[in-house]
């Protein structure tokens, strides 16, 4: 017998979640810099301090109304990918900024956002497209 599929609002939703816990996580320890309560220095806490006031908390908010299908679900969802793309975004103008060598610790996390921005983006566009038809 096969293993039932995910169902997408399922994948998404565990998708968050476990972006939202990373992001609580790593923010608390500035991604790799240290104590995020310890750090003097702008720059390298203003990312963090987004991710643990923003962008964790609105992942666990979309993983929550993805996963059990709320109608403002997609619409969080969304909202968290647009909130991942445009972290995305900071961190890779960062790294490149810094130079090389790119820690990898640094490179999965927006990778992850991006792929999950978009992935969710053409799941909700096929779905219009769907009931259109």
């Amino acid at each position: 017998m096969r293993p039932k599929p995910l169902s997408p609002h399922t994948l998404f939703a565990w998708l968050f979640l476990t972006t939202g816990i990373f992001a609580v996580a790593g923010s608390l320890f500035s991604w790799g810099e240290g104590w995020l309560f310890s750090q003097s220095q702008l720059s390298r806490v203003l990312l963090p301090w987004g991710d643990l006031i923003l962008t964790g908390p609105l992942s666990l908010l979309s993983a929550y109304a993805v996963g059990s299908k709320r109608a403002w679900g997609i619409y969080t969802g969304l909202l968290t990918s647009g909130m991942y793309l445009f972290g995305s975004v900071l961190v890779f103008i960062s790294l490149i900024w810094a130079g090389k060598p790119y820690p990898l610790r640094l490179i999965i996390p927006p990778i992850a956002g991006v792929s999950i921005a978009v992935s969710l983006f053409i799941w909700v566009m096929r779905g219009r497209r769907d009931t259109r038809a």
